[in-house]
C-alpha cells in the first residue's frame, strides 16, 4: 500500500508528523471508508491503492506532509479534475472534517478540491451519455450526490465563523457552495443573510460573486438576487476608513458602523448573473 508520496509503505512515515488526527478520528479512517475506491489513478491496484495513512497525514502538523497527502487525495477523487472519482464519495466526510478543523494546514487547498469536485458532479450530472466534446467523459459515482449533500449541509455553518483569521475559509465555503446550482434559491438566501453580518472584505466579496454564480440558477429569488447586486454595485458601504490621528471620534465613528464596499464584485457578479443560463 503507498503512501501519501507514492514511494512505499505508508507505515515509515514519522508518526509525529501524523499525531494530528486523534485517536477516535483515526479509527473512523479504517471503519468508515472502503480504501477499495480510493486508488491512485495513474498506478494500477495494489501498487496505486492508498490505506488510512493518507488522511491521517492530512492532519499533520507538518505542512509539507500535510500537503503531500492533499495534493495525492485531489488527484485520487478528481484525477484531472473532470470528473468525480469512486475515491471520492468516500473520503468527502474526512475533507469536510479537515476545513472545519483549524488545527489542519491546508484547509484553503482542500476547499479549492471541493470547488473542482462540485463542478465536476454538476457536469457529469448534465451530461448526456457518452463522450462530450473533446472525448471526455464526464462521470460521477451513484453515490456521490448524496454524499455531496451531506457534505454542503456540513459546510453551511461555517459561512458564519467568526472566528479570528478565518475569512479565507469562509470566503472559501462560500465559492464551493456557488458550485451547488441546484440549490440555487436557498444558498441565495443563505448568502444574503450572512453578508449583513459579515466583517471581512473578501468574505463579503465572495458572497456577492457567489450570488452572482447562484443567480441564473435560481427560480424564486433570480430577480431579488439581481436586484441586490445592482444595490451593491452602487453601494460605498461605510465608506473610506477616516484618519484616526486626525479625528478620532470620527474614526470611532466609522469603527462602530457595518457595510463594506463591494462595487468591484458586485458588477462582476451582475454580469454573471445577467448571462443567459
Amino acid at each position: 500500500m503507498k503512501d501519501a508520496e507514492g514511494a512505499g509503505p505508508s507505515a515509515g512515515a514519522d508518526a509525529g508528523a501524523r499525531a494530528g488526527a486523534g485517536a477516535e478520528l483515526t479509527a473512523r479512517f479504517a471503519a468508515e471508508v472502503d480504501w477499495t475506491k480510493v486508488v491512485d489513478p495513474a498506478i494500477p491496484k495494489p501498487d496505486g491503492q492508498y490505506g488510512p495513512d493518507l488522511l491521517e497525514q492530512l492532519w499533520s502538523p507538518d505542512l509539507r506532509t500535510a500537503h503531500i497527502a492533499y495534493e495525492a487525495l485531489h488527484f485520487t477523487c478528481s484525477g484531472d479534475g473532470g470528473s468525480v472519482r469512486p475515491a471520492a464519495p468516500e473520503v468527502l466526510p474526512f475533507l469536510v472534517e479537515a476545513v472545519r478543523d483549524p488545527a489542519v494546514k491546508v484547509r484553503p487547498q482542500i476547499l479549492e478540491t471541493l470547488a473542482v469536485l462540485a463542478r465536476a458532479g454538476n457536469e457529469a450530472r448534465a451530461a448526456a451519455p457518452g463522450p462530450g466534446p473533446g472525448g471526455w467523459w464526464r462521470t460521477a459515482p451513484a453515490a456521490w450526490p448524496a454524499a455531496w449533500e451531506r457534505a454542503v449541509e456540513a459546510l453551511l455553518p461555517l459561512l458564519a465563523d467568526d472566528v479570528e483569521d478565518e475569512e479565507a475559509v469562509r470566503a472559501g465555503v462560500a465559492a464551493v457552495l456557488a458550485r451547488d446550482t441546484y440549490r440555487a434559491d436557498d444558498l441565495i438566501d443563505r448568502f444574503l443573510a450572512r453578508f449583513e453580518d459579515e466583517p471581512d472584505l473578501s468574505a463579503a466579496e465572495q458572497l456577492v460573486l457567489a450570488v452572482g454564480e447562484l443567480a441564473p440558477h435560481a427560480v424564486e429569488r433570480r430577480e431579488d438576487a439581481v436586484a441586490w447586486l445592482r444595490e451593491r454595485s452602487t453601494d460605498a458601504g461605510k465608506g473610506e476608513e477616516p484618519d484616526m490621528d486626525d479625528d478620532i471620534e470620527a474614526w470611532l465613528a466609522w469603527m462602530e458602523q457595518h457595510g463594506l464596499d463591494v462595487r468591484p464584485a458586485a458588477v462582476v457578479a451582475l454580469r454573471r448573473a445577467l448571462r443567459p443560463r
